[in-house]
């Protein structure tokens, strides 16, 4: 039963995309934020990469900023337990008791 509940979900997920689409005639209007693009003038080194990743493909403009992010997270959180190390400070993982 509950594999079969599952599958429909699934199914049903699968044809929103055809069923949004099959009113006919005219798509959906593009979205105001979608149709900016960023002025390249002035830009160098990696603004002006940034920039033509957006302008070009949002998607992966998204997931390398995603990326980014993570990566940048994880550096602040090693630097951190270097510099608590340093100054003499107890760092390891929280042991969780249930």
């Amino acid at each position: 039963m509950k594999r079969s509940v599952q599958g429909l979900i699934v199914a049903i997920l699968a044809l929103l995309p055809s069923l949004a689409s099959a009113g006919g005639g005219e798509g959906l209007e593009v979205p105001e934020a979608m149709g900016k693009k960023v002025a390249l003038e002035g830009l160098t080194g990696a603004n002006l990469w940034a920039a033509q990743l957006y302008n070009d493909n949002l998607w992966l403009y998204a997931l390398v900023s995603t990326v980014v992010m993570g990566v940048v997270g994880v550096t602040i959180a090693f630097g951190t337990d270097l510099i608590l190390k340093a100054i003499g400070m107890e760092v390891h993982k929280i042991e969780h008791k249930e």
